[in-house]
């Protein structure tokens, strides 16, 4: 590098070098304390929020499938005590 260009480059290689340098620092700064704590804070209820949702949706889902099986099962009981009576009624009438 010798006069003037020289120069000029090295001042814009410089230039470049501290605007990308800062840019850097400035994203990736730890944030103040209190920052911080907000921002675990709104992680956190974000988080519950989510696995409240979800143990609703679950809640739900399990209700469903256990309804579905107490409809099941009485229908199961209905049909084994309307087959008990035919069977009573028809030894009553074979015993007549």
């Amino acid at each position: 590098m010798s006069g003037k260009n020289g120069w000029a480059e090295t001042f814009s290689a410089f230039a470049v070098g501290v605007g990308v340098g800062t840019a850097l620092g400035i994203l990736f700064a730890p944030k103040a304390g209190e920052d911080l704590r907000s921002d675990l804070a709104g992680n956190a209820k974000e988080g519950l929020d989510q696995a409240v949702s979800k143990g609703r949706e679950w809640a739900g889902r399990a209700q469903k499938v256990a309804g579905d099986a107490v409809d099941q099962a009485k229908s199961q009981v209905r049909d084994a005590v309307d087959e008990g009576g035919q069977a009573y009624r028809e030894a009553r009438n074979s015993a007549s």
